[in-house]
């Protein structure tokens, strides 16, 4: 990624950033070990957001700063593109 894009972990402590996208954010860049302790706790925040015009569910954060999207909305992983945040809007747990 460019160095003047914004990683996603930065987004986690924005105060300014939409709580979904924050919560989402702060528990897709656990360790993997962690994830799977909080979905087997039922924590497995859902995250959706519009890119370039068509809705998208946000499925991964990864550590390069970008986030994982596709157009599956019950898709809850896989990704078909991987985009930086600020390229996303709209973010919702609801399509």
């Amino acid at each position: 990624m460019d160095a003047d894009v914004k990683h996603c972990d930065a987004y986690i402590s924005d105060i300014f950033a939409p709580k979904c996208l924050r919560f989402f954010l702060l528990i897709n860049r656990l360790p993997a070990s962690e994830q799977m302790l909080c979905r087997e706790f039922g924590v497995t925040p859902r995250l959706f957001a519009t890119y370039e015009g068509r809705r998208m569910r946000v499925t991964m954060a990864s550590r390069l700063g970008d986030v994982g999207i596709s157009p599956v909305l019950d898709s809850e992983d896989g990704y078909e593109l991987r985009v930086p945040v600020d390229k996303l809007s709209d973010f919702s747990v609801n399509p």
